[in-house]
């Protein structure tokens, strides 16, 4: 499994930087400062896509993750995986 973050079309680089710091976020991330990838993606961000391993999109969960838990308790039902 791999977690990655995009961040899309920040005003400011350093928003999307204060985003990750404030929220904790320690997995790698991806600036997109002309949202090249909203084509894929769509509007709605923060938006946390569940892609299976199949590249199949189980799950899109529009809106902040709240905490380290939810995003593990998403990841165990939409990605059936078990995570330490």
């Amino acid at each position: 499994m791999h977690l990655v973050g995009v961040d899309v079309e920040e005003a400011k680089r350093s928003d999307g930087a204060d985003f990750v710091v404030n929220n904790g976020m320690t997995w790698p991330i991806l600036v997109d400062p002309d949202a090249r990838s909203r084509g894929f993606f769509g509007m709605g961000v923060p938006v946390t896509w569940f892609i299976d391993k199949d590249g199949v999109v189980v799950h899109k969960k529009i809106g902040v993750l709240n905490s380290e838990q939810e995003l593990r308790d998403l990841v165990i039902k939409y990605l059936h995986l078990t995570v330490n």
